[in-house]
């Protein structure tokens, strides 16, 4: 099984909080406070300047490497 979840502020992220599995949300504009996942190892990757187009897949790896622990 995955040991983590990378999706999109969908009903993916939120299927994936309800059940309490980590999750590394990507975010653009939309605030993640606001209608972010809610539980246990939720994190949030925002877009540079909130730009979703700005944030390269390369960024993401670079998110997933540095909060590898937290995981």
């Amino acid at each position: 099984g995955a040991k983590f979840v990378v999706s999109v502020d969908t009903g993916l992220s939120h299927l994936t909080a309800a059940l309490d599995r980590p999750n590394i949300t990507v975010y653009g504009p939309t605030d993640p406070g606001l209608i972010g996942g809610y539980g246990k190892n939720q994190m949030v990757c925002r877009a540079p300047g909130n730009e979703l187009s700005q944030l390269t897949a390369n960024a993401v790896k670079r998110f997933i490497e540095e909060n590898a622990a937290m995981i």
